[in-house]
């Protein structure tokens, strides 16, 4: 292949590790994107209304659409969240040295196939039960682990996932919903469980309200598994899980996945809550805890909320909290932070403002529900 058919278009030192860069290829703006060390580029207009995606929100390998919320896979341009209808268009990329060079032509669907393959597979999982959680807007539903839809041999397929990665839920038609019937979600039980469980906040949206009226027995289409927000395997690093309310989901996978395994690497979870009444799997990461000696768990509310008196941490996570219960773990540490936007900026801030910690030990998964 010629190298007439790339231009370069930045250098390395333009791009951070997962940070995003607008540029132009003959006039036509094209976002840039690294993870991981590699670069992917796409057209950065978004297909739905136009949107500049390099102002996006990028989550492992999702760019968000700052306008409406659309996301695409910038592997291959496919939507991944409506209400984008239209993939991307997709440029491939090479790196000589410190240049950035983009293919002058889009992919092809054909390229982009025998690059990263056709996708995750779709599963089609039932529901085995929905429990509440008592004086709260929160919900785990329980899927069956094996998917109906196999193609070989009409067999029952296990749904395979690490801890921590989500997977793409379609539960049929949801009247009056622009964003249609299917929304992500972390999948919050451990691989070493026998059943696939999501925990959310059921809100007034008609996905939300169509999704806690799901009957047992009934079966959702499930698309995946995806994402990095997954323990690292250096286990001589210990990991800090920094959870805000909803955000504590995959934290519960990768607990109890290590407490089962008996993982050699040390945990520690700060969980921030409005209330006690509001920490989701107390009970749970409590009993863990007791099972497993490299588990810590640190516990912080708002408020009280009028029943036993609280005797733990109250406030915000903050530097005061974190150089308490942390000790000289924060020098080789991992953090991982999972919440509402906010709550997001705010770890960042603290953890590379005040902290000190380096950009590639920190680890982010963006909350922004529905």
């Amino acid at each position: 292949m010629s190298d007439t058919e790339y231009t370069q278009v930045a250098n390395q030192n333009d791009l951070q590790d997962r940070g995003i860069l607008k540029v132009e290829l003959f006039g036509k703006p094209i976002a840039l994107f690294k993870v991981d060390s590699k670069v992917y580029a796409l057209d950065a207009i978004c297909s739905h209304e136009g949107g500049p995606l390099e102002d996006g929100t990028l989550n492992g390998f999702e760019i968000e659409c700052p306008w409406h919320g659309s996301r695409f896979d910038i592997r291959t341009g496919q939507v991944t969240n409506p209400p984008a209808e239209f993939p991307q268009l997709v440029y491939e990329v090479k790196v000589e040295g410190n240049k950035i060079l983009v293919k002058n032509k889009p992919e092809s669907k054909k390229e982009k196939e025998k690059k990263i393959g056709k996708g995750p597979p779709e599963h089609e999982l039932e529901l085995l039960e929905k429990k509440k959680v008592e004086d709260t807007d929160i919900m785990s539903l329980r899927f069956g682990k094996k998917s109906e839809q196999n193609q070989i041999a009409h067999r029952k397929a296990p749904f395979d996932y690490t801890a921590g990665q989500y997977a793409y839920f379609d539960i049929g038609v949801v009247n009056n919903d622009p964003k249609g019937p299917i929304r992500h979600f972390t999948i919050s039980s451990s691989p070493t469980e026998d059943f696939i469980m999501i925990t959310t906040r059921i809100r007034e949206s008609p996905y939300k309200q169509r999704l806690s009226s799901l009957q047992k027995g009934i079966k959702v289409k499930v698309r995946g598994p995806e994402g990095e927000f997954v323990l690292h395997e250096d286990y001589s690093k210990p990991a800090v899980f920094l959870s805000g309310g909803i955000g504590v989901t995959p934290f519960r996978s990768m607990i109890k996945y290590a407490t089962d395994r008996q993982l050699p690497i040390k945990i520690i979870m700060f969980d921030s809550n409005r209330n006690e009444r509001n920490i989701i799997f107390k009970d749970e990461f409590d009993e863990w805890a007791n099972k497993n000696k490299n588990l810590k768990i640190v516990y912080t509310i708002d408020e009280e909320d009028g029943g036993t008196p609280w005797i733990g941490e109250k406030g915000r996570i903050n530097k005061e909290i974190l150089n308490k219960h942390l000790n000289d773990e924060a020098n080789h540490s991992i953090f991982y932070v999972c919440g509402p936007p906010p709550m997001l900026k705010a770890m960042k801030s603290l953890l590379e403002n005040e902290l000190k910690i380096t950009k590639d030990r920190i680890k982010i998964e963006e909350f922004t529900g529905y």
